[in-house]
This record gives C-alpha cells, sequence and structure tokens, in this order.
C-alpha cells in the first residue's frame, strides 16, 4: 500500500482540487465557483486524541460550519489548520449547482493522523475519495 510522505496546506489544496476534477470529470473547475458543505462523520468506536477533539468541538462545531459553504481558500485553512495532521479520510461529492456556483458536500473524519496513515493513498490524491455515484448519497 502506498502510503503519503508529506502533507501540508498547498498539497492538501491541490490534492482536494484533483478531486473536484475527478468528482466533475473535468480536467479543469474554477476555483471561484466551487463551494463546499462541511459534514463532519464522528465515527463510533474510533479513538480520539486532543488534536481530533479540537477539529470536533471547535472548528467544526455546527456553530463554525453549520449552514454555511465555504470557499476553496476557506475549506482549506479550516481543515489543513493543523498540518502535516490533517483528516484521516475526506470523501467529495457533487451536491448541486446553485446561483453560478456548485456546491461539494465535503464529508470528513474528525480523526486528524500524519501523512502516513492516511486513507485514499491509492487515489493519487490522499486524505481525498471522489464520490461520483449518486445513488450512494444521502438524499438532501
Amino acid at each position: 500500500m502506498e502510503k503519503v510522505r508529506e502533507m501540508n496546506k498547498a498539497i492538501f489544496r491541490d490534492n482536494l482540487l484533483m478531486t473536484i476534477c475527478e468528482v466533475m470529470g473535468e480536467i479543469n473547475v474554477d476555483e471561484k465557483v466551487i463551494r463546499f458543505n462541511i459534514i463532519p462523520v464522528y465515527e463510533k468506536d474510533k479513538s480520539f486524541n486532543g488534536l481530533d477533539d479540537t477539529m470536533r468541538l471547535v472548528l467544526l462545531s455546527e456553530k463554525n460550519v453549520g449552514n454555511k459553504l465555504l470557499t476553496l481558500e476557506e475549506t482549506v485553512k479550516l481543515v489543513a489548520w493543523n498540518s502535516p495532521f490533517v483528516p484521516i479520510w475526506i470523501n467529495i461529492s457533487l451536491n448541486r449547482k446553485e446561483e453560478g456556483n456548485i456546491i461539494f458536500d465535503f464529508e470528513t473524519s474528525l480523526r486528524l493522523r500524519k501523512p502516513s496513515l492516511l486513507r485514499n493513498a491509492d487515489t493519487g490524491h490522499a486524505p481525498f475519495k471522489a464520490i461520483t455515484n449518486n445513488s450512494t448519497k444521502s438524499s438532501l
């Protein structure tokens, strides 16, 4: 299994953009129209550390991200705040197109891990996974 050796905000951003292009089936997507609906996923039966708790209770709290659509830059700044420690996995799927924006669901683990532990390394853009089959998505 391939391991990720390095992670910073620039790599995280590039990997997120690669995932968006994969979801859209396009080579290029205008960054200015990208918006994210951040959906924190609490994983039962997983161990959380102090960093994870900060992510869950502060950064990705309902008060901070609930009912908000974030830009690419805001999302990278928020989620990769403690790089090289980033969420162990993130699923990206198309939600809808609205008012000239393309809105993506950004389902994220609340567990921050070092690069070598990140999932989805086989995609070439860890920790992201492009979810392209809308039938697996919960209805809005």
